[in-house]
C-alpha cells in the first residue's frame, strides 16, 4: 500500500466517511431483512386469499348444482388466467379433476412439499362434502423470485451507496490533505525564516478557513511582536548608552578624584540608576498590560465623569505651561474597563500634548459616539507631527528628534496603545489641521445620558 493511500486513509475526513458508510450498510441490511420479511408475509397472504376464494367458488357451485357443476367450475378456473396454479378435486381418495395427484385431505392454509409436483406449493384446502376434498394453490417460486428481485435491488443500492461513500471520502480527504499540506508548507516556510508566508484562505468560511485566518492573525501578531522586540532592542541600546556611559564616567571621575567629591558622584550615579529603573519599570508595565490579567478588574466606567476628573487634575498643569485645556462631551457613555488603566491612558495622552506642544496651544478632550461606538479624542492645535511619523509614535522608545530635549523615554503612547488593545479598542492618529488628534475608538456601549 502506497504512502499516499495510507495518508488518505488516515485522514479524519476518510474516517468520518467510513463511519457513515458502515452506518449506511447496517441500515440497508436491516431494511433488507425487514422488507424481505414483510414482502414474504404479504405475498403468502395474497396467495392464500386467492386460493381460499377459488375453494369458496367451487364449494358454492357444488352446493347449488352438485358434483358436476363443481367439476366444471374447476376446469373453467384452470383454463382461465388467475392467481392460482394448481387445483385438485378428489372423492374418496380418487382424483376427479385437477393437475395434482391424490393426497390426504389437508384443510385450511396448506404448504405442499416440492416432491408432490416438483415445486413448493402454498394453497388452501377444504372438505366440502363427506369424502369430497378440494384444493387450490400457487407455486411459491413466484414469491421467491419477488424476494430475489427485492434483495438484488437492495444489494445494488448498498453497493452504490458504499462506492459513493468511499469516493466521497476520498475526495474530501484529498481536499483536506491539500489544505493541511498548504498549512504545513506555510508553517515550514515561517520556521525557515520567511516571516511573510501565510496560510492560504479559500474564502469558504468553513472550519479550516477560520483556523487558517486565526493562525494568520497569530502570525501577524508574532511578526509584530518580533518587530517590536527588534525595535525595542535597538532603542534600548540607543537610549541606555548615554545614561550608562555617563554613569560610568562619573564613577571613574569619582574613583580618580578626591574623596570630597565621592558623595556628589554617588548622588549623580543614583539619579542615573533611577532613570534606568524607570525605563525598565515602564517596559514591564507594558508587558503586564499586554498579558491581559487586568481584565479581571473590568467594571462599567462612565467616560464623561472620567474626563471631568482629568480636566480638574490637568487643567492647572496645562495653564502652568501656557496651555488651555477644555472638555467637549457630546454623549456620556459607559464602557467596561479598568478605571485605573483608562485614567493612565488618558493621562498619557494629555501629558503628551502638554509636554510637546508650544505655549498657547489649545487642548480639547472630546467624547462622542461614532456608529454606536464611544470615541475619545485628545486634540491640540500645535505644530503637529508629519504624516509619515504617525505610526511610529506608538512604537516603544520611539522619540522624535525634536522631542529628545524633553524628559522621558518614548513609552507613554506605547502604554496607551497597550491599554486600548486590552480593552478591545483602537487607537490612532486622526487628521487635524493644524495640530495633532489622537482618537481611541471603543467597542459599542450604551449611552447613559445626552447633552
Amino acid at each position: 500500500m502506497s504512502s499516499a493511500l495510507i495518508r488518505l486513509i488516515r485522514t479524519e475526513g476518510f474516517r468520518v466517511s467510513a463511519i457513515f458508510a458502515g452506518a449506511f450498510v447496517l441500515c440497508v441490511t436491516g431494511m433488507a431483512i425487514f422488507v424481505s420479511l414483510i414482502t414474504t408475509e404479504a405475498l403468502r397472504g395474497q396467495v392464500s386469499q386467492y386460493a381460499s376464494a377459488d375453494v369458496a367458488t367451487i364449494q358454492d357451485a357444488y352446493r347449488k348444482e352438485g358434483l358436476g357443476e363443481a367439476k366444471e367450475v374447476v376446469q373453467q378456473i384452470m383454463v382461465a388466467p388467475g392467481a392460482s396454479d394448481y387445483f385438485l378435486l378428489q372423492k374418496d381418495g380418487k382424483v376427479l379433476v385437477g393437475n395434482l395427484p391424490a393426497m390426504p385431505p389437508r384443510t385450511n392454509i396448506v404448504t405442499l412439499p416440492g416432491a408432490i409436483s416438483g415445486h413448493e406449493i402454498l394453497g388452501f384446502g377444504a372438505v366440502i362434502a363427506p369424502g369430497l376434498y378440494v384444493f387450490s394453490g400457487s407455486n411459491l417460486e413466484r414469491v421467491h423470485d419477488t424476494q430475489r428481485h427485492i434483495l438484488q435491488a437492495l444489494l445494488w443500492l448498498l453497493a452504490g451507496g458504499v462506492i459513493l461513500a468511499v469516493a466521497g471520502g476520498a475526495l474530501v480527504s484529498r481536499g483536506f490533505l491539500r489544505r493541511t499540506d498548504a498549512m504545513a508548507r506555510a508553517c515550514r516556510a515561517i520556521m525557515d525564516g520567511d516571516l511573510k508566508a501565510r496560510i492560504p484562505v479559500r474564502g469558504t468560511r468553513d472550519e479550516l478557513d477560520r483556523l487558517a485566518g486565526t493562525i494568520n492573525e497569530m502570525l501577524d501578531r508574532i511578526v509584530g511582536l518580533m518587530g517590536n522586540l527588534h525595535q525595542v532592542t535597538n532603542d534600548i541600546a540607543h537610549d541606555l548608552r548615554t545614561p550608562v556611559s555617563q554613569l560610568r564616567q562619573g564613577l571613574e571621575r569619582a574613583q580618580k578624584g578626591p574623596e570630597s567629591g565621592h558623595a556628589q558622584a554617588l548622588g549623580a550615579a543614583i539619579a542615573k540608576t533611577d532613570e534606568i529603573l524607570v525605563l525598565f519599570a515602564a517596559m514591564l508595565r507594558i508587558a503586564e498590560i499586554e498579558g491581559g490579567k487586568r481584565r479581571a478588574a473590568f467594571m462599567p466606567v462612565a467616560l464623561g465623569a472620567l474626563l471631568g476628573r482629568l480636566n480638574e487634575l490637568f487643567g492647572p498643569v496645562a495653564e502652568a505651561g501656557g496651555h488651555t485645556l477644555a472638555v467637549n462631551i457630546q454623549h456620556d457613555v459607559e464602557v467596561r474597563g479598568d478605571p485605573a488603566l483608562l485614567t493612565q491612558m488618558l493621562s498619557n495622552l494629555i501629558e503628551n500634548a502638554i509636554l510637546h506642544a508650544p505655549p498657547g496651544t489649545h487642548i480639547i478632550l472630546a467624547l462622542a459616539v461614532l456608529d454606536n461606538r464611544p470615541a475619545l479624542t485628545v486634540t491640540d492645535d500645535g505644530p503637529g507631527v508629519p504624516a509619515n511619523e504617525h505610526e511610529k509614535l506608538f512604537q516603544r522608545l520611539y522619540r522624535r528628534e525634536a522631542s529628545r530635549t524633553h524628559p522621558g523615554h518614548g513609552l507613554g503612547l506605547s502604554i496607551a496603545q497597550a491599554i486600548t488593545e486590552l480593552h478591545g479598542a483602537q487607537i490612532g492618529v486622526m487628521p487635524a489641521s493644524p495640530g495633532l488628534a489622537i482618537r481611541v475608538l471603543f467597542p459599542a456601549a450604551r449611552t447613559t445620558s445626552g447633552s
